[in-house]
């Protein structure tokens, strides 16, 4: 597989991206519980659609900085660590890919407790032509892919009990 490279953007990329798509949904799970199951990669399989392996590279502690490595429907992302704020927000930008995606990816969850438990919002910025020509449509398509991955987590942390806080 060939490897394509992104450009290296950091947190304000959230700000100043061509490309902008935020998604909330809300998940019956504490938010301690949410947090636990978006930073060990080793859950993502279970729940998030299409991730078939994930892990982060060194040694723990993980944070800021570090690398995390994906293979998602049979492509493979390297990925670095760009905010890391225990419970709160955790983000990525795409380093490279063997799909050429965009420019330039980053993407932030952020997490707030809701009435319900948690509401979690996904932020997906990019300089990416082909998603601003579509508009509308990739929109939908995050969203039903966003909604089918917390509906996921929620059927996935009522097996795992264990895991996470809460």
């Amino acid at each position: 597989m060939e490897w394509h490279g992104l450009r290296a953007v950091e947190m304000d990329f959230l700000e100043s991206a061509p490309s902008r798509y935020v998604i909330e949904h809300e998940v019956r799970l504490p938010r301690s519980k949410v947090w636990a199951l978006f930073v060990d990669p080793t859950t993502w399989p279970g729940w998030w659609p299409g991730v078939e392996q994930a892990t982060y590279r060194g040694d723990p502690p993980f944070g800021v900085g570090t690398i995390r490595a994906a293979t998602v429907s049979g492509q493979r992302y390297e990925e670095t660590m760009l905010a890391w704020e225990e419970g709160k927000r955790w983000a990525y930008r795409i380093d490279r890919s063997t799909l050429p995606l965009a420019k330039a990816q980053l993407e932030a969850s952020e997490f707030e407790d809701a009435p319900s438990g948690t509401l979690v919002r996904w932020i997906l910025v990019a300089d990416d032509p082909l998603a601003e020509r579509i508009g509308a449509p990739f929109q939908e398509m995050l969203e039903s892919l966003f909604a089918e991955a917390l509906t996921n987590l929620e059927a996935y942390a009522s097996k795992h009990k264990t895991m996470g806080g809460g």
